[in-house]
């Protein structure tokens, strides 16, 4: 795994410069306890607060899903409330949330510029699969 690690270069004068200086290295991460497991998520939240920022990732059943995607198709109000499980809650500082949005958006502009594989194309070309946002 590679990671940019940046960090402010203090002025002469003692203040923050506006000037942030950015190193790639190679980090590797243990696993402690059961990190290692994936988890497996199709619903995500994101909340601000206390100078932190909350990324809540969830899962909710395919049946859940399904009945949401019935009922808005026919044009009639899904049912107010779908429970879901919390799966995993991540905490980051705003810098954090910038570099990670940094990462998403270069793996998927990678991703982008590779051919899809048939299925993928396939399954783009049918009807939306209801996927909560």
């Amino acid at each position: 795994m590679s990671q940019n690690l940046s960090s402010h270069t203090p002025a002469a004068n003692g203040a923050a410069a506006a000037e942030t200086s950015s190193v790639q290295l190679a980090l590797r991460l243990r696993a402690s306890d059961r990190s290692d497991r994936a988890i497996v998520s199709n619903v995500s939240a994101v909340h601000a607060g206390s100078g932190m920022v909350f990324i809540d990732f969830g899962f909710v059943e395919q049946q859940a899903i399904d009945e949401v995607s019935r009922a808005m198709r026919a044009g009639s109000q899904p049912s107010g409330n779908i429970d879901g499980r919390l799966e995993c809650r991540i905490a980051m500082g705003a810098g954090d949330v910038a570099q990670l949005i940094r990462q998403l958006q270069q793996m998927l502009a990678s991703a982008s510029r590779q051919p899809a594989p048939a299925q993928a194309r396939m399954d783009d070309e049918m009807a939306p699969d209801g996927s909560l946002q």
